[in-house]
């Protein structure tokens, strides 16, 4: 085979296909169960962990099963009422496929025009009227899966990404959400995700707001060795480049199950790769994997106070960041940095009570730095 002409098989950039979602099988059938029995879901994982690959293949799933009509709403950097309508019309516009689309063309036409307050794109969110224009767009957009139910004949499965992105509207915009997505159960289910996991969490486990306990949570996890192993040997053999057994092994260890940075990792061991790999060839790899997030991993540390950078150290190095026996002032002092930097996404909590580095790009890079503080 010419590998010449061949073509990197691995996805970096984007959200991988359907098909290429490795042992997601267990989450994905507890999201559609979920959704056939009317309930809604909150969707749980790090950054990059492959949520938005894995809600795309549930959403396949369900639309390929002909009973479903399945809508994908990106909530991603949306700041005013009228963004989050028309993100939401969007992804109806999307969705929809024949007479449906054709009825849904002419729907949005009758939908209440968008006013932006004070003449500016991006209002104040103290002064964003809930009673308004804007929010009376957005009651309606919220309600078409009752009318999209009725004209398919089918339920919708609304997933909303980054679905905290919403507090950055107004601090009770959730409490709009749920008004009217809660009369919604003989049409639709839902899905609320996003990579801001503590954010998203609050929403749903703080008694104060609106969707307390409205949501089941699912957690995506770690990819097994055996199933990313295999996936990425398996791309590797069929691109004519086999992929010695001991390279995989370290290429393993070093992404520590996590998604995008094992397909980081495989794309440039890939790209070093001439028709088989070897320990020079990984070494190659693994510098170019940590240049090519050197800038990113900077900024993160630039962006973290000195208490911070010292206890994300201790985490990345195995030193234990503090004992049950700290308590007092220095307890305190450790378990404020603790917070943040979980709050931050880059520290997680395992069932043992030990804090890992959600990255292991940034655990290497940190392992590497001389501290010193």
């Amino acid at each position: 085979m010419d590998t010449s002409a061949a073509i990197n098989p691995f996805q970096i950039t984007k959200p991988v296909t359907p098909d290429d979602v490795i042992n997601r099988d267990p989450e994905r059938v507890i999201l559609e169960r979920l959704a056939a029995e009317g309930n809604n879901a909150r969707l749980v994982a790090p950054r990059r962990f492959g949520k938005t690959s894995l809600l795309l293949k549930v959403q396949k799933q369900l639309r390929d099963s002909g009973r479903w009509t399945p809508v994908y709403v990106d909530l991603l950097g949306i700041v005013t009422l009228d963004e989050f309508s028309r993100r939401v019309e969007r992804a109806y516009s999307d969705a929809l496929k024949g007479a449906a689309a054709r009825w849904f063309a002419a729907r949005r036409r009758s939908l209440r025009p968008s006013v932006t307050a004070g003449g500016g794109p991006i209002p104040a969110s103290a002064t964003v009227d809930l009673s308004g224009p804007s929010k009376q767009t957005l009651d309606e957009v919220l309600d078409l899966p009752v009318q999209v139910s009725g004209r398919t004949r089918t339920r919708v499965h609304v997933v909303f990404d980054e679905f905290q992105e919403v507090l950055a509207i107004h601090d009770r915009i959730d409490a709009v959400v749920r008004s009217r997505i809660q009369h919604h159960g003989d049409a639709a289910s839902y899905v609320f995700a996003g990579s801001q996991v503590h954010m998203l969490e609050q929403l749903f486990v703080d008694r104060r707001r609106a969707f307390f306990g409205q949501a089941a949570k699912v957690e995506i996890g770690r990819l097994p060795d055996d199933d990313l192993g295999q996936f990425i040997a398996d791309r590797f053999e069929e691109s004519g480049k086999p992929l010695a057994p001991e390279v995989l092994g370290i290429l393993l260890d070093f992404v520590d199950g996590h998604p995008q940075r094992a397909m980081a990792a495989a794309h440039a061991l890939w790209d070093v790769t001439v028709r088989t790999s070897d320990l020079e060839t990984w070494d190659a790899a693994r510098r170019a994997v940590l240049d090519q997030a050197s800038d990113e991993i900077g900024t993160v540390w630039q962006s973290l106070s000195p208490r911070e950078r010292k206890v994300l150290s201790d985490v990345a190095t195995g030193r234990p960041p503090y004992r049950r026996n700290q308590g007092g002032s220095r307890g305190d002092a450790i378990a404020v940095p603790l917070r943040s930097l979980q709050e931050k996404g880059l520290i997680t909590r395992i069932v043992d009570g030990k804090y890992v580095v959600v990255d292991p790009l940034l655990k290497t890079w940190i392992q590497g730095v001389a501290f010193d503080d």
